[in-house]
């Protein structure tokens, strides 16, 4: 439950900054590979910054207790490495969003879809919902198993 619950956080992380503003499009890309580094660097805190103060997800899961969970996970496990692809991006209204993307993860770096095959790594399908106040949040998501196949 935990490895699904960090793949959830590591589709969402704070955006990086920029002098010129993209389209929400290019914002969001950059949420998500700002969320795949702070869970390859293990940080609890900004994962935490990415969500929406009233996340609530399928299994019930709010924001503090989401974070603690990280947080035990981070605690039991050294090396995190995510490998991510994205589906689809949906702008429903100027400030919501859906994202739909395969998350990988291992203990090992995973630089393409051959280093993928060669490793254990779990493969989820997420299907995350954004809002936008100053900054995106995770605002809810959904989750199941995914193969190596859903990647290609």
């Amino acid at each position: 439950m935990a490895r699904v619950l960090l793949l959830l956080w590591a589709g969402t992380v704070l955006l990086a900054c920029s002098d010129e503003p993209g389209s929400a499009q290019d914002e969001i890309r950059e949420f998500v590979e700002a969320g795949v580094a702070a869970a390859e660097n293990r940080s609890a805190d900004d994962l935490k910054d990415m969500v929406h103060r009233g996340y609530l997800d399928a299994k019930g899961y709010n924001r503090e207790q989401l974070a603690g969970l990280l947080r035990a996970y981070f605690f039991r496990h050294k090396n995190i490495h995510l490998f991510t692809r994205i589906e689809a991006i949906e702008l429903l209204a100027q400030n919501q969003a859906t994202v739909k993307l395969h998350v990988a993860m291992a203990g090992s770096v995973i630089s393409d879809l051959d280093t993928l095959a060669a490793l254990r790594a779990r493969i989820y399908r997420f299907e995350l919902r954004l809002v936008k106040e100053d900054d995106w949040l995770l605002q809810h998501a959904n989750w199941a198993r995914a193969s190596i196949m859903d990647l290609e």
